[in-house]
């Protein structure tokens, strides 16, 4: 009854987080607040079979869990890993069209989404919602919040963005330390983890890229004490999310490609 409840608090939580992060994407542009010489473009399409595949995929397997909840289970789990290569290769198009190198398109997952993040840091990228333009160092891993603040309804937009960003942070940092091999016992390792720290940066470009990194860790197992219903429901909110955010990503790249040509 205990590990049941726990797992519901768990679900409810994660429901509440890509809940917040569907409604701020809603609707909302991205736009690049620098100017672009014009310059030929002929590599763009070198993602557009496989962003137009990912799409399909990910369109198909929303309509099948319309039809049935139940397929939702397996959905869930590989939802995050679909919509994150789908935004990553329109992040590495869009910064195609920035730098014009072929070789972006060989860039790292880590280094593509802090990349954007220091843009977003630096205002060359703004998003028309002011929540979504925040960037966070180190002290969004010591956030607090009143108690049962992500079990709320009531809880502001700002808060319960923060709590999930938070919770990115916290993805982010034990991804490092695993990579790394960080044994905080060490004062070698504890003094490398500090350095780390003192250049922590996170933001919503770096949500889908983590969510994607835990959705195979025990993070994901409070699907297993919900009913397929409630399973369909976050199902569908992530999906709405990537909707959301893939519709302003690919917005700016359409602006972009404009002023190059």
């Amino acid at each position: 009854m205990i590990q049941t409840t726990l797992e519901h608090q768990a679900y409810d939580t994660h429901l509440n987080y890509i809940k917040c992060l569907c409604n701020l994407v809603k609707g909302v542009s991205l736009k690049y607040t620098g100017s672009l010489r014009q310059g030929l473009i002929p590599n763009i399409d070198e993602k557009k079979n496989l962003i137009s595949l990912t799409k399909k995929s990910l369109n198909d397997e929303y309509k099948i869990v319309q039809i049935d909840a139940d397929y939702s289970y397996a959905s869930t789990s590989w939802l995050p890993v679909k919509a994150y290569y789908l935004i990553f290769n329109i992040l590495l198009t869009i910064e195609y069209v920035f730098k014009l190198q072929k070789s972006i398109f060989r860039f790292s997952h880590i280094g593509c989404v802090d990349e954007f993040s220091r843009k977003l840091s630096n205002g060359e990228i703004l998003f028309s919602e002011p929540i979504l333009n925040q960037v966070f160092d180190q002290t969004i891993l010591t956030h607090t919040v009143r108690s049962g603040a992500n079990l709320s309804s009531r809880t502001s937009p700002s808060d319960m963005y923060k709590m999930a960003i938070r919770k990115i942070a916290k993805y982010k940092l034990d991804d490092w330390k695993q990579k790394n091999r960080i044994d905080l016992r060490k004062p070698a390792h504890k003094t490398k983890c500090q350095t780390y720290l003192n250049s922590f940066a996170v933001s919503i470009f770096n949500f889908p890229y983590y969510m994607r990194i835990r959705s195979n860790y025990r993070d994901f197992a409070f699907i297993d004490g919900v009913t397929t219903t409630e399973t369909a429901n976050y199902f569908n909110t992530f999906f709405y999310f990537t909707v959301g955010f893939v519709k302003a990503l690919e917005g700016v790249k359409k602006d972009l490609i404009v002023a190059r040509t």
